[in-house]
């Protein structure tokens, strides 16, 4: 019978902790019974005194007999610490439902004692709160039906604690037929995990085998997934108990096989039954704790990995692989990766171990081979307008499983940070790899002349998606695609920041700048499908990047011979302006990543502006002169590069890779950035950069040259900068005639003079560092 609120708040789990005790204490009691009875008894009539057919008769009681004890005495045992951790679970999770009770009362609720459901108690409240829930009973109703869903999931989560000791106490593992038939059972696990992982196997396993489990089947493999998903005992019993590694996979790819293929109404419950496998996985390879328990966590983990080196590279039956063609099957580390992605919580040893591991088996330099995950034909979804691949069709499966393991890694940006630490040999060895010498071409290709023949390997449509957001994730500390974290998303790690320099640097410094002189270096190409990642990264350095292109950093010494500070704010990047344009221009090959870049920038640039008062306007001081000129010179280089790319590409190319639609300003959602947006005024300054002002600077420009771009965008894009000064002076009360006086004006003397003279410099730095673009 299913607990209930009122059975769970009412009951005092205290006799539960006493009676493990009592059991503790039989356990005890029976062991020293075992051993007196083997001692005396036993002992006594196993000597040669004793003969005949009493004898054997006796003994080979007196043998099960003393079985018998030691089973009641591992029983007793194991159910008593079976009843300890019960306790334990049951008490906090009983605690959390009364919490959750009192916060529920504390907030104006009145909890039903016998449902834990909650109502309102509007007398309670303060008046004007009170009214709100009277006149919108939505309102209210929503509200009940909040701490109404916070107490029963709460209690639900009781309810599956004692539903799976309930299966522990009950399983009934098989004790090798010692002492007497159904009699005391030894074998009994002392915990929870351990015991009930037997009979998970037992439903993965009859999954395995071809048959199909039963509702209440596929429910309680579900609750025993759920509840010890992050116990380690269970984990790893289950996963050994499987097969290893070898097990696993053939698992994973039973289940993939029967959701994609042969059972697909029932899709969403095999995914369930995969996504447990995964994390059971993520538990099992955790290597924690100290002494003793540690040494045991990696004797288990390298047991793992050895067989897992070993079963990754055999090769399996998969429907997802497989064709009428061929008998083409899949490589264990392609399988075991597609398990992962639908997993999370692994440990940085894992991941890190994986895909080195990977690599090895295909890097030449280390006796792999590069065409071990050779497919014939791709696995990528389709690719979107935001530039993403959409999780249909066949993208499900890692056919790339290194690029599959670090998408994984971008889950967890510390991880992907530490996997290409700038600091280490191997962090800067993986950059090397991944970026100029491995072989991404994974798709084989046919070719008929009067017979098939093999043609030229191709990358898959989604090659390098993995890798672009690993990148993205270690160098920004933040998941791609996700909201930012944290108090100051744009303040980094000395790691992060040190990464974005050398994935800068190799991809736009002219020569090696860690490098001896002379030494050769050849920079990294850009694949398109890490452009928009790359954007990112730098949306998340504005105010470093603000500096490089406005130029308030000069590589350089000083008069005096001293050493030039060439390190920005906040971040310390230690970049010259020519690299960075030519990173930019590389990324905005892509038009949606060219403008996240711009966005970013236009905020900074507004935000500038939000700091300037009236005295500023009227005075000309040297900060409106430092930001008119650097925001000048900042809107300056981004257009440079806009005409540089626009006048390099014909007008399909242009629409394939976004261009087409860049600035339309709704077609795309706001750029990753961490700036706040304070209030109308400072909106309005972002708009007049990136909104309807600049989709008329856009117009017709696709058919121009370079030359004819760059006196364009002279003639109409610096008037963005321009408009967006004078809107903030009108904001600051300033009369109209202040941004018409052509004589002695400020405005018109010096502050348009300024970021005028800013934009073109820009706009000509760009020309010259961006020459050897592509």
């Amino acid at each position: 019978m299913t607990v209930d609120y009122e059975t769970i708040v009412n009951t005092d789990l205290s006799s539960l902790s006493d009676a493990a005790t009592a059991w503790e204490d039989m356990g005890r009691r029976f062991g020293e019974l075992h051993d007196n009875y083997r001692d005396h008894v036993k002992a006594a009539v196993e000597t040669d005194d004793w003969r005949g057919e009493s004898a054997t008769t006796f003994k080979s009681r007196a043998q099960v007999t003393l079985e018998e004890y030691a089973g009641a005495r591992d029983e007793a045992k194991a159910v008593g610490a079976l009843l300890k951790e019960a306790y334990r679970t049951l008490n906090s999770r009983r605690s959390k439902v009364i919490e959750l009770r009192d916060q529920a009362i504390e907030a104006c609720m009145t909890v039903n004692p016998y449902s834990g459901r909650c109502t309102a108690d509007l007398a309670r409240m303060d008046e004007d709160r009170a009214e709100i829930y009277r006149s919108n009973q939505l309102a209210r109703q929503e509200l009940e039906e909040s701490w109404t869903n916070k107490i029963l999931d709460a209690v639900k989560n009781v309810q599956d604690a004692d539903e799976n000791f309930r299966m522990a106490l009950m399983s009934d593992p098989s004790d090798g037929n010692k002492g007497l038939l159904d009699g005391f059972n030894g074998a009994l696990r002392s915990d929870a995990g351990e015991a009930n992982a037997a009979r998970a196997e037992e439903l993965y396993d009859k999954i395995r085998r071809g048959e199909k489990l039963s509702d209440a089947e596929r429910s309680e493999l579900d609750l025993l997934m759920r509840e010890n998903k992050s116990d380690q005992e269970f984990s790893r019993t289950l996963i050994t108990s499987l097969g290893g590694p070898d097990g696993v996979i053939r698992t994973h790819n039973e289940l993939t096989d029967r959701a994609y293929f042969e059972e697909t109404g029932r899709k969403k419950q095999y995914l369930s039954m995969d996504r447990h496998l995964a994390d059971v996985i993520a538990t099992a390879t955790k290597v924690e704790g100290k002494g003793r328990e540690r040494e045991e966590d990696q004797r288990f983990y390298d047991k793992w990995m050895k067989d897992l080196r070993e079963a990754g590279l055999k090769e399996y039956d998969a429907e997802i692989v497989g064709h009428a063609d061929s008998d083409q099957k899949m490589r264990g580390y392609q399988s075991i990766v597609t398990l992962m992605q639908n997993g999370s919580g692994y440990s940085e040893q894992f991941l890190h171990d994986i895909a080195d591991d990977i690599r090895a088996a295909e890097d030449p330099k280390q006796k792999g081979d590069p065409d071990i995950w050779d497919l014939d034909r791709g696995f990528a979804g389709k690719k979107e307008e935001d530039g993403t691949f959409s999780p249909d069709r066949d993208s499900w499966f890692a056919n790339d499983p290194y690029d599959g393991v670090l998408g994984i890694m971008s889950k967890t940006p510390d991880i992907a940070t530490a996997y290409f630490d700038p600091d280490t040999a191997a962090g800067k060895d993986r950059l090397q790899y991944l970026q100029k010498e491995r072989d991404w071409d994974l798709v084989n290709t046919s070719e008929y002349r009067k017979v098939e023949v093999s043609g030229p390997d191709k990358a898959d449509a989604d090659s390098h998606v993995g890798f672009g957001a690993a990148l993205e994730a270690a160098m920004t500390g933040q998941v791609p695609g996700e909201d930012p974290q944290g108090e100051n998303p744009t303040r980094h790690s000395e790691k992060q920041a040190h990464l974005l320099e050398n994935v800068i640097n190799s991809y736009a410094a002219m020569e090696n700048p860690n490098g001896s002189a002379g030494e050769k270096f050849e920079r990294a190409v850009m694949h398109d499908n890490i452009r928009q990642n790359m954007a990112n990264a730098l949306a998340y350095y504005p105010e470093d990047i603000h500096e490089i292109l406005g130029m308030r950093v000069d590589h350089g010494d000083r008069d005096d011979g001293s050493a030039q500070d060439v390190s920005t704010d906040p971040n310390e990047i230690d970049l010259d302006r020519g690299t960075v344009s030519r990173f930019i221009r590389d990324v905005s090959e892509d038009g949606r990543a060219f403008r996240t870049i711009h966005d970013s920038q236009m905020r900074i640039i507004a935000g500038g502006m939000e700091e300037l008062d009236r005295g500023d306007f009227e005075k000309g001081t040297s900060k409106i002169q430092l930001i008119s000129q650097v925001s000048g010179q900042v809107m300056g280089s981004l257009d440079g590069i806009r005409a540089d790319v626009i006048s390099s590409r014909r007008e399909d190319e242009l629409s394939e890779n976004g261009w087409d639609k860049v600035y339309s300003y709704h077609a795309i959602g706001a750029p990753v950035t961490g700036i706040p947006v304070v209030g109308d005024v400072f909106q309005r300054l972002v708009d007049i950069g990136t909104g309807e002002e600049l989709d008329k600077t856009n117009a017709e420009t696709e058919e121009k040259y370079k030359e004819e771009l760059i006196k364009y965008y002279q003639q109409n894009g610096y008037p963005r900068l321009e408009r967006a000064l004078a809107e903030k002076a009108l904001d600051l009360g300033l009369p109209k005639s202040y941004l018409t006086d052509k004589e002695e004006g400020v405005f018109t003397v010096k502050v348009t003079p300024w970021a005028a003279g800013g934009y073109n410099h820009g706009i000509g730095q760009a020309r010259g560092s961006i020459g050897g673009a592509p």
